[in-house]
């Protein structure tokens, strides 16, 4: 009858005999315990993610609705500002 070989595992301060198998039982454990932990961290910056990116569109459509309040109240001064725009970045592009 073959025995296991065996490790020494140090607990409490005390050396304990522990065979290989069991050795493997503790690292597999340790490892689920790993994979456990980063799908909550995964779960907890996906749900962070999503609350920024809702909070980013609540932003963009207030200042759609500002936009189009300065729109509706000087047209021809959004229209200019709007020309200028676009005549400096097409400067810029040429050089």
């Amino acid at each position: 009858m073959a025995t296991q070989p065996s490790l020494k595992n140090i607990e409490n301060g005390r050396l304990n005999d522990i065979t290989i198998a069991e050795a493997i039982a503790q690292f597999k454990d340790a490892t689920a315990q790993i994979y456990d932990a980063v799908g909550l961290l995964g779960n907890a910056s996906a749900a962070s993610a999503k609350a920024q990116l809702h909070e980013g569109k609540v932003k963009a459509l207030e200042l759609e609705e500002k936009a189009e309040e300065v729109v509706k109240a000087r047209p021809l001064v959004a229209v200019g500002v709007a020309f200028a725009a676009g005549w400096l970045v097409s400067r810029l592009l040429q050089r």
